[in-house]
């Protein structure tokens, strides 16, 4: 074969190669990074008020991760709005971190039932995106009275009670800032804005609920990023959200005007009710409809709001 024809062949090859693998690429790295962030501008968030998002997992089941430094080191931690106690670490990193151990203390589920022992400790100082935190009284726990898989530890919404918090899990990204949101600049076609309830219960201050329709009736719905199972209240079910999860089926509820289809959700015939409340708990949107449900949530825990933009 002469030079120039096998020359001719090598840069036929190079295009068809290119021609298949360019599109591939681009579907497979361009298109995750795709998502619309046009919400960064809306809220006011600066370039470093951005941060990465990590999960727990691959999948529409993964739980957020965001990093927090105690003593040097830093750790990925869940991002749980159901923690109740603020901020918490496992014995996955005990012998990693340095904390005085004070007592002995209980661990309860949501509705007050025993989940075992944990270490009451103190830890001289906790990172969280450059806020500093000196002498924090928290807990170590065994991991496994919460998961069937190590974690570090979990943080909540105390942890950012005078900031404005944004989750986006398409992108990836979590964006932490202290100036107030002008919401003025929030288009409501693209953005619900709910007030944020509280509940009065001891240990569950932090825990954030808002308002929806449920079968044409006002319910509270409780956020919890740090489960990856939604929750739907039916008093003829014979399910116990106390168990492992079965039985999904799809549903919906109503929020700010807008129907959510809620799909391969639990129904439960308990559900943990908190003082406080104007409306009884019959929901528990977690991080799985977060994922299916293409949600990005705001928190602006200095206006007691909770902003969806979907």
């Amino acid at each position: 074969m002469k030079t120039s024809t096998r020359k001719h062949l090598n840069w036929l090859f190079t295009i068809l190669i290119l021609t298949v693998t360019l599109p591939a690429g681009y579907f497979l790295y361009g298109h995750r990074n795709s998502a619309d962030t046009s919400w960064v501008k809306d809220m006011g968030y600066q370039k470093e008020d951005l941060h990465s998002l990590t999960f727990n997992r691959r999948g529409k089941r993964s739980v957020p991760l965001i990093p927090v430094v105690v003593g040097g080191q830093q750790f990925p931690v869940i991002f749980d709005t159901g923690c109740g106690t603020g901020i918490s670490f496992t014995n996955a990193i005990e012998q990693e971190i340095e904390f005085t151990l004070e007592s002995k203390v209980e661990s309860l589920n949501r509705d007050g039932s025993h989940r075992g022992w944990s270490k009451s400790v103190r830890i001289p100082q906790v990172n969280v995106f450059g806020d500093v935190f000196e002498n924090v009284s928290t807990t170590i726990s065994d991991w496994s009275m919460y998961s069937s898989h190590p974690f570090n530890g979990l943080i909540g919404l105390e942890y950012f009670n005078d900031k404005i918090i944004t989750l986006d899990y398409k992108a990836r990204k979590i964006a932490v800032k202290g100036k107030p949101l002008v919401y003025k600049s929030l288009n409501e076609e693209h953005y619900t804005i709910l007030p944020l309830s509280w509940s009065d219960t001891p240990g569950q201050t932090y825990l954030p609920f808002f308002l929806a329709e449920l079968n044409n009736e006002p319910v509270m719905v409780y956020l919890d990023t740090g489960k990856n199972h939604s929750y739907i209240y039916n008093p003829t079910s014979p399910h116990s959200i106390l168990n492992k999860p079965r039985h999904f089926t799809n549903s919906s509820i109503q929020v700010g005007g807008h129907q959510w289809p809620l799909k391969n959700v639990v129904e439960v015939h308990d559900m943990a009710q908190s003082d406080g409340l104007p409306y009884p708990t019959r929901a528990e949107l977690n991080s799985d409809q977060l994922w299916k449900l293409g949600l990005v949530v705001t928190f602006d825990m200095q206006e007691n709001k909770i902003i969806f933009r979907k």
